[in-house]
């Protein structure tokens, strides 16, 4: 009856823990996003990748990444090595069972002084064998959760190493199309200067001829001149821009610097009609930095119950079978065998205050993580709006500056026909072509800019990362790198 009393008493206490049950802190989540004309239920970040960037190549570079990226092969070996953690936490929950093999020589002890009796025995003091087989099991009852609070927090934690693993290959697949998006527009910077480089270059022969006719100055020749080594120099450095960017792409495919290939024109690069963002509630959900902040919040609760435990008394059952014999043939005979099994409670009385000051720093560190999660709310509802201003008047930007590219070139163009006929001075022709080619530039970078808030949007939603690719979706050939596996990315 005793021991059914204490069985039931210890199964009763297992059900403990002081661990504060999980509620998902509020972070002040709106309705709706910023800029969101109506509630908008489907997002953009509920499309796979590879639906998303349409360009065959840069759907290459990402799956080339996504295999290669040592970025994201850390972020991996973490998650192996969080869930080994688990299992250490684990292991705790059951008994602790080992085995020993033992054989020494030596002199042990008299008789008379083991037992305090007057005669020894013929033995005593005499070298001699010893043998002994023994296995032995300790198992401490999870009486308040300790253990258990332990395991879940372990858990927890591995969930957040999970969603750092998701976040880099969110941020994988976004760096890798913005760094191509940029690329691109390099591309496209440079291919502009070339432009107006031969425009600047049939400037300069015309000045040089009207100036060997003594139609023109020195002066219009000369500013000619610097004109033309302006653009030359901004071909130089245009092109040491795109090596640079390059290598930069290279690093995050896992390769040694060099070319990397082109697809679609930066000025051909289709975009989606109306980019949806959603409802603020599947951010919490899709976010992996959110999810991560959130695992912080349940791990530091179930660490605060494992510090309440460790300032309660804990119950622990040992038992030992063994064989102890001098020579090895007596090693199992009956007078050999052994055993005891003990139950024991131990309680902590003085410690220094060390107990309760764990339990409130684990008290502090759950606090802390709620700011953390909710930091992390914050920021992530600042990069939507962020992203959603940009996509909104990035469109605007670019429908302007391409009226102004045509109007500088046939501003250009009337300007140089002007002076041919006598009707202007050098300076209109210059001042046109100068104008002609910032306008060119600037609308390259209005529309390297709009793609790339399109990229910021969908990583701010947190979309990537979730789909698995299909084969099918894998044209052979497509970019720059080795055709490997689909990337399992879930």
């Amino acid at each position: 009856m005793r021991r059914a009393l204490l069985v039931a008493a210890a199964l009763a206490g297992a059900a403990c823990s002081f661990a504060p049950a999980y509620k998902r802190p509020e972070a002040g989540t709106p309705q709706q996003f910023r800029f969101a004309k109506t509630e908008e239920v489907s997002s953009i970040a509920d499309l796979p990748w590879w639906q998303l960037f349409k360009d065959p190549v840069l759907q290459g570079l990402i799956r080339e990444a996504l295999s290669a990226n040592q970025d994201l092969a850390l972020a991996t070996a973490r998650v192996d090595e969080a869930r080994a953690t688990v299992g250490i936490a684990k292991a705790d929950l059951y008994p602790q069972i080992a085995a020993g093999l033992n054989g020494a020589y030596g002199q042990p002890l008299s008789d008379k002084v083991l037992a305090g009796a007057a005669n020894a025995g013929p033995s005593a003091n005499k070298a001699q064998p010893l043998y002994s087989a023994s296995l032995s099991a300790a198992w401490e009852l999870d009486l308040w959760g300790r253990v258990r609070n332990a395991r879940d927090a372990a858990f927890a934690d591995l969930l957040a190493t999970e969603d750092g693993r998701h976040a880099v290959v969110l941020s994988l697949v976004a760096g890798v199309a913005q760094a191509y998006i940029e690329l691109r527009a390099l591309d496209l910077q440079l291919e502009i200067a070339r432009s107006n480089n031969e425009i600047r270059q049939g400037t300069l022969e015309l000045f040089e001829n009207r100036a060997r006719g003594g139609i023109a100055s020195d002066l219009e020749v000369d500013q000619a001149r610097a004109d033309l080594a302006e653009t030359t120099a901004t071909i130089s450095q245009t092109e040491q821009l795109i090596w640079m960017k390059e290598h930069e792409l290279c690093v995050l495919l896992g390769r040694a610097p060099g070319p990397v290939p082109r697809g679609v024109a930066l000025v051909d690069t289709p975009l989606i009609p109306e980019l949806p963002r959603g409802v603020p509630a599947q951010l919490l959900e899709r976010r992996p930095d959110v999810l991560a902040a959130e695992q912080g919040v349940v791990a530091a609760g179930k660490r605060v119950g494992v510090a309440i435990a460790n300032r309660l008394p804990s119950l622990s059952l040992t038992g030992f079978i063994g064989l102890e014999a001098r020579t090895v043939g007596d090693l199992f005979s009956s007078d050999a065998f052994a055993w005891y099994g003990s139950g024991g409670l131990l309680a902590p009385i003085f410690q220094g205050g060390r107990l309760a000051s764990a339990e409130e720093a684990s008290k502090a560190v759950l606090v802390e993580s709620i700011a953390s999660y909710r930091k992390a709310v914050e920021v992530a509802l600042r990069d939507v709006a962020d992203a959603s201003a940009g996509v909104i008047k990035l469109r605007e930007v670019r429908a302007a500056l391409d009226v102004q590219v045509k109007a500088t070139v046939e501003a250009s163009k009337l300007a140089f026909a002007r002076y041919q006929g006598g009707v202007s001075s050098y300076l209109e022709v210059l001042d046109a072509q100068r104008r002609q080619f910032a306008a060119q530039l600037n609308l390259a970078n209005a529309i390297r800019d709009q793609l790339t808030a399109v990229v910021q949007l969908y990583r701010a939603l947190g979309g990537g990362w979730r789909e698995v690719e299909p084969m099918a979706a894998m044209p052979a050939g497509a970019g720059g790198g080795p055709q490997a596996a689909p990337p399992q990315v879930q």
